[in-house]
């Protein structure tokens, strides 16, 4: 038997807009980033590797 597949709901509009607007804001901030490697998730990953003999 089939499942139903449910709508994905999609931004139109000014909603659209603010979320492309921040996505665009955030990648660049990314980028710019100098100490990416000390992000608190960074760090949290590189110990859960470490452990796990990955790095």
């Amino acid at each position: 038997m089939a499942t139903a597949i449910k709508a994905i709901p999609t931004l139109k509009g000014k909603d659209a807009r603010e979320f492309l607007r921040r996505a665009e804001e955030n990648e660049r901030d990314y980028k710019e980033s100098q100490n990416k490697d000390q992000h608190p998730y960074c760090v949290m990953a590189q110990e859960i590797l470490s452990k796990a003999g990955m790095l």
